[in-house]
């Protein structure tokens, strides 16, 4: 019962993205409680990540489920960010380059598994990046400077555009070998 542990911290950030949605559009005045539920989410993933390489509680359902639910958190803030600014045509943008982003490395997760028979796990870039889209973001939920808003849009672009790179080339040319083009 143990091993399940991980995946039970999983299910759980799965279940905190409606309640942090619901939060975060109660109004800006409700933006640290919608925070909260972001931290806890975000502490969910820390855990369950030391607990399963900690104790070898890694399992097949848990090298998918925590990855899904990483990204469906992530896309949650993003898109209320961007709905919440959806007269700055930048956050849309940012928005549509963390979906591109996310597909690409979908796609290429399951051309390793198709040629490798693998699932390809986090790395200390990926980790890295999360750490940088927790910080920046917990800043973007509760920030009103439009300004501020901007940078930290700019540098989150850029950490998701270093992300996908380092995806592709430390991980699906590194790790597995795999080139676009022959």
């Amino acid at each position: 019962m143990k091993k399940h542990i991980p995946n039970i911290l999983s299910v759980i950030r799965l279940a905190l993205i409606p309640l942090f949605i619901y939060v975060f559009f109660l109004g800006k005045d409700k933006r640290l409680i919608a925070l909260l539920v972001f931290a806890l989410a975000s502490s969910t993933d820390i855990l369950d990540g030391y607990l399963a390489r900690k104790y070898n509680w890694i399992t097949p359902l848990g090298k998918i489920l925590d990855p899904l639910a990483d990204k469906l958190m992530q896309a949650a803030v993003l898109f209320c960010v961007a709905i919440e600014n959806i007269d700055r045509v930048f956050f849309i943008f940012l928005t549509g380059l963390f979906v591109i982003k996310e597909s690409a490395m979908a796609i290429g997760s399951l051309i390793v598994i198709r040629k490798k028979h693998d699932i390809a796990v986090s790395n200390r870039y990926g980790k890295a990046a999360t750490v940088a889209f927790f910080c920046i973001t917990a800043v973007l939920i509760n920030s009103q400077n439009t300004i501020l808003n901007i940078v930290l849009g700019i540098l989150l672009a850029l950490v998701l555009i270093a992300a996908l790179l380092l995806y592709y080339f430390k991980v699906f040319r590194g790790v597995y070998g795999i080139k676009l083009r022959k």
